[in-house]
């Protein structure tokens, strides 16, 4: 059941999180809007699009102007860390300028939205054994482009708060259906289904698989913004975490397990780069807080995102 009088607004609604976060307004209620730099590109039921550019300043100010949402929910950006550190100045201008406008075209327009602005763990920084789990009281300490960005956009949310409430979500590792191979646990999932249908020799190629990470599903991340953008506090953060972690070996031995076919899993060196953190997991209590809990189990969460390849890999015809 909707709480907000009047439409929220999802940036960035075409994106992975996006078209999830969009299916979940629209299923409680909510008017939601997708605003997107291309027109017909969210396809969710139920939901209408606007055009919005984080780099053009008059379409955030029309688009705004237009919907006068009483929510926005701020996903869009530069969200690959590693292509994002490859252009610097692109990811300041697109993640921390691109923010600031949505904010100032707000304020100018005398809009009084609920905002969510959608941070990073990133943010943290290199973190020691002791720091576990991560706590929204640590201070950032960002250590490339991309995390920078993101912990400059949250310094916005206490100074726009004195005009609306802006709450920042720092979202740990999440995935699950839909989700691109640019990331760890679709990449495999993608794999072992070219294996499975004949489209690729019977070898899982992987790079470092010693790290842990805190991996939430997607639809427990949309329903956590949502609770943000209904009751989180102006001003602060929250973590989106699962509070919980494991190794990414760990994570793969559950998808290959459930592979159809025998599967050999090489360690490509092409595919190693450097880990900062060796184990990064967060503390979700301010978030469980205000109701909210994970729901979807690990195992439920790798067994779709795996159907979800396979359903998208077409089998090899003789």
């Amino acid at each position: 059941m909707a709480h907000l009088n009047g439409p929220v607004l999802v940036t960035g609604g075409n994106g992975f999180v996006g078209t999830w976060l969009l299916r979940k307004l629209a299923a409680s209620g909510f008017d939601a809007w997708s605003a997107v730099r291309r027109l017909g590109t969210t396809g969710v039921d139920d939901v209408k699009e606007i055009v919005f550019d984080l780099e053009d300043p008059a379409s955030i100010f029309q688009a705004l102007d237009r919907v006068r949402p009483a929510g926005i929910i701020h996903l869009a950006g530069m969200a690959s860390p590693h292509l994002s550190n490859l252009r610097p100045e692109a990811v300041y201008h697109v993640n921390f300028l691109g923010t600031q406008r949505i904010l100032e075209s707000c304020r100018v327009l005398g809009l009084k939205p609920r905002v969510v602005l959608a941070g990073s763990a990133t943010v943290y920084g290199r973190v020691s054994p002791e720091d576990l789990p991560l706590a929204e009281s640590r201070p950032p300490r960002p250590l490339d482009p991309y995390s920078l960005s993101k912990a400059a956009t949250e310094m916005l949310a206490p100074l726009y708060s004195t005009h609306f409430p802006v709450v920042v979500a720092r979202p740990f590792n999440h995935t699950g259906p839909e989700q691109v191979t640019d990331f760890v646990l679709p990449a495999f999932s993608a794999q072992i289904a070219r294996i499975e249908a004949g489209l690729q020799e019977p070898v899982l190629r992987v790079g470092d698989l010693s790290s842990e990470r805190d991996f939430l599903d997607v639809r427990d991340v949309s329903n956590a913004y949502v609770a943000l953008l209904e009751q989180g506090e102006a001003g602060s953060i929250y973590n989106v975490c699962s509070g919980s972690c494991r190794t990414v070996s760990r994570w793969l031995e559950m998808l290959v397990q459930l592979s159809r076919v025998p599967v050999e899993v090489v360690v490509d060196s092409s595919r190693v780069f450097a880990q900062s953190n060796p184990r990064l997991v967060g503390d979700n209590a301010r978030l469980r807080a205000l109701g909210w809990s994970p729901r979807i189990a690990p195992e439920q969460m790798i067994a779709e995102l795996l159907d979800h390849w396979r359903g998208r890999t077409a089998p090899e015809t003789t």
